[in-house]
């Protein structure tokens, strides 16, 4: 049993970056113009470090660029927007 709450554990801290990753997404879909990190931490209730944390994990990946101060979603298909 003590094995089985360790592993979840481990994983639960992953699970809830992809959580956190994916409420910016949906966030950003509603904002076109796009939003700064403090709206988008206001908007989310999730803390500055943990929001600039999924931020920075997003940036990576080519989900979303800056556009100014402002994040904004990445259009990779232009038939998606």
């Amino acid at each position: 049993m003590r094995e089985d709450q360790d592993r979840f554990r481990r994983y639960r801290p992953r699970a809830d970056v992809e959580q956190r990753r994916r409420v910016i997404v949906a966030l950003l879909r509603q904002h076109p113009d796009g939003l700064t990190a403090r709206e988008i931490c206001e908007a989310t209730g999730v803390s500055k470090y943990l929001t600039a944390s999924a931020i920075s994990g997003l940036f990576t990946r080519g989900v979303l660029h800056k556009c100014g101060h402002r994040y904004v979603l990445t259009v990779l298909d232009p038939h998606e927007a």
